[in-house]
């Protein structure tokens, strides 16, 4: 549990949420790094009791985590528990991981001459899944949960973008692929997401920023892929029967 006395260096060390939590704050991991967290606050006039309590609350969501059974979700409820989980951790987080990529690669880029295409591939990253967003929560998403509702015949409007689910899953699943292509490379180019012995905390909040989010995005794909995708085709399938067609 962080405390007021520790520095900005040893809360980032020891604890993964804790950058996203500071910099929310305005609170600079390098700047500060090596000032008590009171300090730092008391300059920022901050209070330093809320930046600990967002500390704990987030400490505490990191032990907490547990391994939801989503077999027994409906449809719904998995697609609100991808959009609030998944869809907004991506929201959040990669203008973050930008951010701080710039950061670095200003700092840091003749060391290291990659950070600049670590850039932009973030950059790109972040362009292509907000625009996958959009047409998973504007079309793809309300078309599932309007069939599992059993309002499939009132959903015409989506009918008319595509002739079954079949062609707009394969395109998302192909969409997923590309994500992980790029976290694929980001993960060669920084060997692992390991910094090297000499990086700075926004550096090493960084490197810890991608490999959580490289994490996120396999549970993320898997829940649409292995679980979402297949059982709405299903259902698909299923109602079309019970249609005789």
């Amino acid at each position: 549990m962080a405390t007021s006395t520790q520095s900005i260096r040893e809360i980032v060390s020891t604890q993964s949420s804790a950058a996203a939590v500071l910099q929310r704050f305005d609170i600079d991991l390098c700047s500060h790094a090596d000032e008590p967290l009171k300090e730092a606050c008391a300059e920022l006039q901050l209070s330093v009791d809320q930046v600990l309590e967002k500390l704990a609350d987030a400490a505490s969501s990191e032990q907490g985590a547990v391994i939801a059974d989503f077999s027994n979700y409906s449809l719904g409820r998995l697609i609100q528990h991808i959009v609030r989980t998944h869809h907004q951790y991506v929201r959040r987080e990669l203008p973050r991981m930008s951010e701080m990529a710039q950061k670095v690669a200003g700092k840091h880029g003749n060391r290291v001459p990659e950070m600049k295409r670590i850039g932009e591939l973030v950059m790109e990253l972040s362009s292509e899944m907000f625009a996958h967003f959009e047409k998973e929560e504007q079309i793809l998403f309300p078309f599932i949960t309007g069939m599992e509702q059993g309002l499939s015949v009132s959903c015409a409007p989506f009918h008319a973008c595509f002739e079954s689910l079949a062609r707009p899953v394969a395109m998302m699943v192909m969409e997923h692929g590309m994500a992980e292509s790029r976290m694929a490379e980001i993960h060669d180019m920084t060997n692992g997401f390991a910094p090297p012995d000499w990086a700075c905390p926004t550096f090493n909040a960084f490197y810890a920023g991608l490999k959580e989010f490289a994490a996120n995005l396999r549970e993320h794909v898997s829940l649409e892929n292995d679980i979402l995708f297949p059982r709405a085709i299903k259902l698909e399938a299923k109602l079309a029967c019970s249609r005789g067609e």
